[in-house]
């Protein structure tokens, strides 16, 4: 009987296997980083998928209020979803984070909204409006008072009104003093900004004061120092001692002076910003501040997604990671 005898792999035949083992293994690498990191860690969104099988609403009762700050990376976007169902949309993230955020919605049927809220005309808070607009439906739409000098801002802010337009929602003025919703269980009133010109886009944004229960949430955009002297004159009392803050400007040093914080001085405090961004937010002053006046803080870089959770008595807070 004959046996046939293994032919011998030429060497320069393993070297060129090898060295294709090798670039497939650091491309997986490299790719995989890539995916986490994105672009400065600013294009990686950690939404919490964990309400994808839930079809109407994150809340399994309509006796809670929650408030959702979804990691959008380097911007903002969040959704208040309020006792009667009632869901408002603020903010929509950058024009990467639009994709990502309206199938998020989608997918959780969370598309009927009561309002949307375009807390200030900055890129990473309204650029994501082209894709979310293809998902949501909603009448209204609430934008800085044109007596901010908000309106006179960026093509992307014009943009998105003309998008508005052919849509058929209708854009009203935001003003401290009103009420967005007002009733016997809950409240939503606008803080900020007052009807004038600031030199700053920052300090036209909107600013929400949520009531509901035991528990209230101020909600601040971007604002800045100026805007916030402006709230503790006018608004101290209601500011006084808040569970929740959404961080002003990402926790940016310009944002949560220590005059504001130590009114407001919330339990529970929520940054939104991006992984390694270039504006090394949080600023280690500012964080000086919170852990000073703040309970606990969480951030969208470290956890993903935050939700703040209330039923008007007791609260929780989640985290996506």
């Amino acid at each position: 009987m004959s046996r046939s005898v293994p032919r011998k792999i030429p060497s320069w035949l393993v070297a060129v296997i090898m060295a294709a083992v090798i670039f497939l293994i650091f491309a997986f690498i490299a790719n995989a980083l890539s995916a986490k990191k994105g672009n400065g860690g600013q294009n990686s969104y950690d939404l919490p998928d964990e309400y994808a099988s839930e079809s109407r609403s994150l809340n399994a009762d309509l006796d809670k209020l929650s408030f959702h700050l979804l990691d959008v990376g380097q911007g903002d976007c969040g959704l208040l979803e309020l006792p009667d169902g009632k869901l408002i949309l603020i903010d929509m993230g950058d024009k990467d984070a639009g994709p990502k955020v309206g199938n998020w919605l989608s997918v959780n049927g969370l598309t009927n909204l009561f309002c949307l809220v375009a807390t200030h005309p900055h890129a990473d808070h309204i650029g994501g409006f082209k894709e979310i607009l293809k998902v949501v439906n909603t009448d209204t739409a609430y934008f800085p008072s044109e007596a901010t000098g908000a309106s006179a801002a960026t093509s992307t802010y014009k943009n998105f009104l003309k998008a508005l337009v052919k849509k058929g929602i209708s854009v009203e003025d935001a003003c401290a003093g009103d009420y967005i919703l007002s009733n016997a269980v809950y409240y939503i009133r606008i803080l900020a900004p007052q009807p004038h010109v600031y030199e700053n886009l920052n300090n036209s944004s909107i600013v929400l004061l949520v009531k509901y229960g035991e528990h209230s949430l101020l909600l601040t955009g971007d604002a800045e120092a100026e805007s916030e002297a402006e709230m503790i004159k006018d608004y101290k009392d209601e500011m006084r001692r808040v569970t929740f803050l959404k961080v002003g400007h990402h926790g940016s040093k310009t944002s949560s002076t220590e005059s504001f914080l130590r009114i407001v001085e919330p339990e529970v405090a929520f940054i939104s910003l991006g992984k390694d961004n270039p504006y090394h937010h949080p600023h280690p002053s500012l964080m000086k501040r919170l852990v000073k006046w703040c309970g606990a803080i969480y951030r969208t870089d470290e956890e993903g997604s935050l939700t703040f959770i209330t039923d008007g008595s007791e609260f929780d807070v989640k985290t996506a990671r």
